[in-house]
């Protein structure tokens, strides 16, 4: 994991003056409109589970171009971020001075958090693109309850799985969008039937809706066709990429998005 994490510092370290290019208009505007640095109602999320953000210590992990960051902070979160990437993390410090926050930055392989004490946040959240530089989700997940607080939550937003096998094509068959679950009514050999096509999450919140680890799965699909236009800042400019008869992978879900509880003591 070591060597495999380290590539990947340096290659972050070196793209930092491209991506600061390509995002160099939102970022100021995540303070006051929080939305922006948030996809797969991962926000609203945060709202319903964690509250007022309010003076409570939040890490925003894997941090990339700190939208996240920058979002809490303004909604008053006492924020730590941490990256990998120590030339992301000089850019990020730079933009917070312009916007005036006050955000704690640190350094650090995502899944080796020596230098954060135990049990000091509320919440720990992380955004997409971050599990796919991951190499052992483990130690990652034992880091994080390590940091929560008890009754504290991670809270995440990422590409679906369902998303990684596709080429980046429209050439795809579909008989129907994944969400649509039915009841599917059929007619086989003079009989009537009725099939459900459970979601991911319908079967997984319905198995766990007391547990205390796992709170909340949600699957959604893009809401701007930026992401089919391949394009990660910005607005897209085919609204018909959203529509799965055109698009076919746009009738997946394109978010995955997870509350998890550190248990109460």
């Amino acid at each position: 994991m070591g060597e495999m994490h380290e590539a990947n510092r340096k290659y972050w370290d070196a793209a930092t003056p491209r991506w600061r290019e390509l995002d160099e208009e939102d970022w100021r505007r995540c303070p006051e409109r929080p939305s922006i640095a948030f996809e797969g109602n991962a926000l609203d999320m945060i709202y319903e589970f964690v509250g007022t953000l309010a003076g409570k210590p939040v890490c925003v992990l894997g941090s990339g171009d700190n939208y996240a960051a920058f979002a809490l902070a303004g909604l008053g979160a006492v924020i730590t971020s941490v990256d990998i990437s120590e030339q992301r993390l000089r850019v990020a410090e730079e933009r917070a001075g312009i916007l005036g926050l006050d955000i704690g930055f640190v350094r650090s392989d995502a899944a080796d958090l020596t230098s954060i004490p135990d049990v000091k946040y509320e919440l720990v959240c992380s955004t997409n693109g971050f599990f796919v530089w991951i190499a052992d989700l483990i130690r990652l997940y034992s880091e994080i309850s390590r940091v929560l607080r008890p009754g504290g939550y991670y809270i995440f937003w990422d590409i679906h799985p369902f998303m990684r096998p596709w080429k980046n094509q429209r050439i795809l068959e579909m008989e129907k969008p994944y969400f649509q679950a039915g009841p599917i009514r059929s007619e086989e050999q003079g009989q009537t039937t009725y099939e459900f096509h459970w979601t991911l999450s319908d079967i997984i919140n319905s198995l766990l809706k007391s547990g205390l680890v796992l709170r909340r799965i949600l699957e959604t699909t893009a809401q701007d066709p930026r992401f089919w236009q391949g394009a990660s800042y910005g607005k897209g400019s085919d609204n018909s990429l959203l529509d799965w008869q055109n698009n076919p992978r746009a009738g997946l879900p394109t978010w995955l998005t997870i509350v998890a509880q550190e248990p109460s003591t």
